[in-house]
């Protein structure tokens, strides 16, 4: 009887089982809508593109996905917007000012269609203009924090996705490396514990880079320039790997004038002073030590001099105002600079007439209208490499002008053919933590610590030594050269371990080596197209009833539902090994300055989901499973006597 009884339970348990497979089945085979999903290339992409249709698939929304050529797809964004959605990536730029760009309603790069008319339409243009009005700085980041909350709850033109890491190795007995801020940043801080495999000195760090063409920064075209000049220089205001203007670099202090919002005073760290001008040409290894132990110069004959006899011995030439003011209007002189025009905004520049040490810009955001306007992004603007006024600027009385207008003497067509500016070129000095000591073409520049460089480090702003009192900058091109070079102990960095991914993760492993990762400049996303039905169009204007969510409309809900389908969390583990950052906001999460965390997210959650499509009215309950459950349950209640006659 027991046996029976048990036969009875089963059969019943698999029936009501099946009934409830037969509900999911169909509730997910109910179409409620079908979309285009919008791709181009052969990348990640259109693999994101056959997981969202999966995802979507639950909800009863097809999605056909089209890979289109690059011209064609960007034709469909900008032009025929044949598309509900699409996904595209973003690398380069994509500062916090670029979101006008992106999301304004005449930006160049709104492809989602927003506009002033729909539902918060215009606050966000609102928004976005006020962000570039407001010029000070924990004031501007406090307004995009707002604006992110606004575009991702209550417009939601986009789902953003992915941001990837780039990753660093280092030989584990190298300390004080941080790789978020970098080779040049972290030199202060960095020593080494012990010799490793291939090493020769603790004091010595073996790097590398592309070939060395000019250091003159105004045709420096490639990194291998830029990365030595910057051991050699300083910036004028220092940067945090966030975006973040900070004060533990040569401008120590900046305060708006009280009666002109416009116009701002900056001021220098005292007792920081240019390294000796040493002309390094005709160099070699086999060449004497440019200084003694005790800081003493050998050969002074080969110190540089300017058109007007002047030199730096190390402690004879202090940086001052004077050279900030030179250097921001030599990147604003259009003879000299191509880019000039990104510095446009400065109206006027000069030295406070009180202190050396300080200097005063006026700002005008726009120098073609009459009246002066504000350009909130002048502080990131000072992030340039500080050059030599005594040495470079020259008593020629020919007056140029900046982009702003400034007049100006000393920079005049052909300045760069001059003794110093060509020289400056080979031997470049600045005031910074190491000085040039030769270089041989092709394989290698070597640079000393500087024992007159100012010993604050930028990362935290405590005073700080060189324990690193030499560096080898080797120049490779081939990255499998690198990786071998690397693995022998002959370098004690790899900054393309993105490239060697089994590399990388067998290092990972290893106890000899230590992998540091850190994000790139770039950020995909899903586009959501509001001008098209369903997830836009009309249904923009069309809103909810239910209490609590009266702001919401049709569309949006919709939008959001559509995002908590989406397991990202599952996709990034599946094609990514979960390595790659998941992003909740517009901004890029490089910029963690102005990225808003605490924003509204749409982590994967299919009930929440739902509960959205139900707000919408566009998904209803299958309500034919109680009567199949039902009747299942009386035939094997009638299944059974018949079950045990046979038995009989």
């Amino acid at each position: 009887m027991k046996k029976k009884l048990y036969n009875l339970i089963l059969l019943s348990t698999l029936l009501i089982t099946s009934s409830f497979y037969a509900l999911n089945t169909k509730a997910e085979a109910d179409i409620i809508a079908v979309l285009t999903l919008k791709v181009s290339g052969s990348g990640y992409l259109p693999d994101y593109g056959l997981y969202i249709a999966q995802y979507l698939d639950k909800l009863g929304i097809k999605v056909n996905i089209k890979n289109e050529e690059w011209i064609v797809f960007i034709g469909t964004l900008t032009v025929t917007y044949d598309f509900d959605l699409a996904f595209l990536g973003l690398t380069g730029g994509g500062t916090i000012y670029d979101q006008m760009e992106l999301f304004g309603e005449n930006g160049s790069l709104n492809y989602f269609g927003i506009n002033s008319e729909i539902p918060y339409g215009d606050d966000n243009e609102e928004m976005l203009e006020q962000g570039s009005l407001v010029m000070g700085l924990e004031e501007r980041q406090q307004h995009y924090y707002k604006w992110q909350q606004l575009i991702m709850d209550k417009i939601l033109p986009m789902l953003p996705f992915f941001s990837p890491r780039s990753y660093v190795a280092n030989w584990a007995t190298l300390d004080g490396y941080n790789a978020l801020w970098g080779v040049v940043e972290s030199l202060p801080y960095m020593e080494f514990s012990s010799l490793h495999e291939g090493q020769q000195s603790t004091e010595e760090l073996n790097d590398y880079t592309d070939l060395w063409v000019n250091l003159n920064p105004f045709v420096q075209h490639d990194s291998s320039n830029s990365y030595i000049f910057s051991l050699v220089t300083e910036p004028l205001i220092q940067m945090s790997p966030g975006f973040e203007p900070i004060k533990t670099g040569l401008i120590v202090d900046w305060q708006q004038d009280e009666n002109n919002e416009l116009l701002y005073k900056f001021t220098l760290r005292d007792e920081v002073f240019w390294n000796p001008s040493f002309n390094i040409t005709g160099r070699d290894s086999s060449s004497d030590p440019l200084i003694y132990d005790n800081g003493t110069i050998v050969d002074p004959s080969i110190l540089m001099k300017s058109d007007n006899g002047e030199f730096s011995d190390g402690s004879n030439q202090q940086v001052t105002a004077k050279d900030a003011v030179f250097t921001l209007l030599a990147y604003a002189n259009p003879i000299i600079n191509g880019d000039a025009a990104d510095y446009c905004w400065i109206h006027n520049v000069w030295v406070d007439s009180n202190d050396p040490l300080s200097f005063w810009i006026e700002i005008d955001g726009d120098p073609e209208t009459e009246e002066k306007e504000k350009y909130t992004q002048f502080l990131e603007a000072l992030a340039v490499r500080l050059l030599p006024e005594f040495f470079l600027n020259t008593t020629d009385e020919t007056v140029t002008y900046s982009t702003g207008g400034v007049p100006m003497k000393g920079l005049y067509n052909g300045v760069f053919n001059t003794p110093q500016w060509s020289t400056y070129g080979n031997s470049a000095f600045g005031c910074g933590k190491y000085m040039l000591d030769y270089h041989e073409k092709d394989t290698v520049a070597v640079l000393r610590a500087s024992p007159f460089w100012f010993g604050v480090g930028a990362i935290d702003g405590t005073e700080q030594d060189l324990d690193i009192k030499t560096i080898n900058v080797r120049f490779i091109q081939d990255l499998n050269t690198i990786l071998e070079e690397f693995k022998a102990g002959r370098l004690d960095l790899l900054g393309e371990m993105d490239t060697f991914i089994d590399e990388r993760k067998s290092m990972q492993d290893d106890p000899k080596f230590e992998i540091q990762s850190k994000l790139k400049n770039y950020m995909n996303f899903m586009i959501f197209n509001l001008r098209r039905p369903f997830i836009g169009g009309d249904d923009n204007f069309i809103f909810l009833n239910e209490t609590g969510y009266e702001n919401y409309s049709k569309a949006l809900a919709i939008r959001k539902a559509i995002s908590y389908a989406i397991d990202r969390e599952e996709i990034n583990r599946e094609i990514h090994d979960g390595e790659y950052l998941i992003s909740q906001s517009p901004i890029y999460p490089i910029q963690s300055y102005w990225y808003y965390n605490d924003i509204m997210k749409y982590d994967y959650n299919l009930d929440t989901s739902i509960e959205w499509l139900k707000r919408a009215g566009v998904y209803e309950e299958n309500t034919t499973t109680v009567p199949f459950t039902i009747i299942y349950f009386v035939v094997a209640i009638f299944s059974y006597p018949l079950i045990r006659r046979r038995k009989k």
